[in-house]
């Protein structure tokens, strides 16, 4: 498949542990969504077919595609769609372009909006995936909210990575 792209990640950042919730408090409302580690983005033409644009999202582990129309941001492709617009549909996913099937003119924001913005706007709208945008609306990537949960707990690693089990883990003792 020749009409797609990806979009490199970015590679996580070194935090310091954050020592008081005023700090995360701070790192939420004040750091733009540039500063959040992101994974690599799939970006597709809207004369993509749906089979293929579905191919490049498993292949790359992607829950979404940004679809492009003259370099910029026609729509978005979950996998909030294919289970909603495709699964059990009719449509030969091989000759249907996945412009008919994505949603059209998602809500965008710009990489420079805060992280608390974007949290506010998923859990209200119900979206897991938010296209950052320029000026001019070219795709820059894709905010997720697992994107943001990463870069939550790389505030406070040691504090989670030696968190007790959960009561009742493990179920059995292994012998020793």
């Amino acid at each position: 498949m020749k009409d797609f792209t990806v979009l490199e990640g970015y590679a996580p950042s070194e935090f310091e542990e954050i020592e008081s919730e005023w700090e995360l408090k701070h790192a939420i409302f004040e750091q733009p969504l540039a500063a959040v580690p992101r994974r690599a983005t799939l970006v597709v033409s809207v004369a993509s077919s749906v089979a293929d644009v579905i191919r490049a999202m498993n292949e790359q582990h992607s829950g979404c595609a940004l679809v492009v129309q003259g370099g910029r941001l026609a729509g978005i492709f979950t996998e909030r769609d294919v289970l909603r617009k495709v699964a059990g549909s009719t449509i030969d996913v091989r000759k249907t372009s996945v412009a008919d099937v994505m949603t059209s003119d998602p809500d965008t924001l710009p990489a420079s909006a805060s992280i608390a913005f974007a949290l506010r706007k998923m859990m209200e709208e119900g979206y897991r995936h938010l296209p950052l945008v320029d000026a001019s609306g070219c795709p820059e990537g894709v905010i997720a909210v697992r994107d943001i949960v990463a870069w939550m707990v790389s505030l406070f690693p040691e504090t989670v990575q030696n968190l007790p089990p959960e009561p009742g883990y493990p179920r059995e003792l292994d012998g020793g």
